[in-house]
């Protein structure tokens, strides 16, 4: 923010600034606050890595409006499949018969709601789930990269360098074998500059980006293919939920009916 000094900045912001010491979430905010605490004591600019960030975080929060949107067809269509059921127990009054009698007045009936409330519980439950899953972005991929090279502009050496990158690795990704690959590939840019004398510091920012990217592609296909798989649950839950108790209790009352006239 113009005019203000870096620690008006972070109150501005709302960052917390003590949560470089013991962080106990692995949270956005938390990495922001980490950025500026170290910008604050080794002088270096945080402009690139907080930039980056908020590119990283719209994605994410781009990826979830459409996995939201993906969820919308689905949904209305599991709306408006359990809407049938009352027309067809109308249309059954209409024509004579009395399915409700069936449904509250025998055991199989009561097994037949209970069976169709199941159904429709495990297929909310499925759909959440694919949609969490869905939903997920992987905002701190290529942020080791990125706190290396913040590490390095600040003129810190190659070891001290490496070593905040591990612990910015460490502590915000959440899948152990991503962190070993990329500070892996770390060690492989460090060895690379070493050998030819290439800018180490942009190497990793421009390994960060390709991380950054593949991280939105596979968020982008998660996405793409949530509106097939959300498909699934109205399918194998839904549906039977709706025979059971739309359709058997509307064949049981005619078979009843036409029975007790002969």
């Amino acid at each position: 923010m113009a005019g203000l000094s870096p620690r008006e900045a972070a109150h501005s912001a709302e960052l917390d600034l003590q949560a470089a010491v013991n962080i106990q979430e692995r949270t956005p905010k938390a990495f922001l606050s980490v950025v500026w605490n170290f910008a604050l004591e080794s002088g270096a600019a945080p402009s690139a890595v907080l930039k980056v960030c908020a590119e990283a975080f719209a994605h994410a929060a781009e990826n979830a409006r459409h996995a939201r949107v993906q969820l919308a067809g689905p949904q209305a269509a599991t709306h408006l499949v359990m809407g049938l059921p009352l027309v067809a127990v109308a249309g059954g009054y209409l024509a004579g018969y009395n399915p409700l009698a069936f449904l509250l007045g025998s055991l199989f009936g009561w097994l037949l709601l209970v069976g169709a409330a199941f159904l429709l519980f495990l297929s909310s439950r499925w759909s959440r789930r694919m949609v969490r899953h869905a939903q997920q972005w992987e905002w701190s991929r290529g942020m080791a990269a990125e706190a290396m090279s913040m590490s390095l502009s600040a003129g810190h050496s190659l070891a001290q360098a490496r070593r905040w990158a591990s612990e910015v690795a460490t502590s915000f990704t959440l899948d152990h074998e991503m962190v070993q690959q990329e500070l892996a590939r770390c060690d492989e840019f460090m060895a690379l500059a070493s050998k030819t004398g290439v800018g180490l510091s942009g190497l990793l920012r421009s390994q960060a980006q390709r991380e950054r990217n593949a991280a939105r592609e596979e968020a982008q296909m998660r996405v793409e293919k949530l509106a097939v798989r959300l498909m699934i649950p109205l399918g194998m839950c839904v549906l039977p939920a709706f025979i059971a108790v739309g359709v058997l209790p509307l064949v049981a009352s005619v078979i009843s009916s036409t029975a007790l006239n002969s």
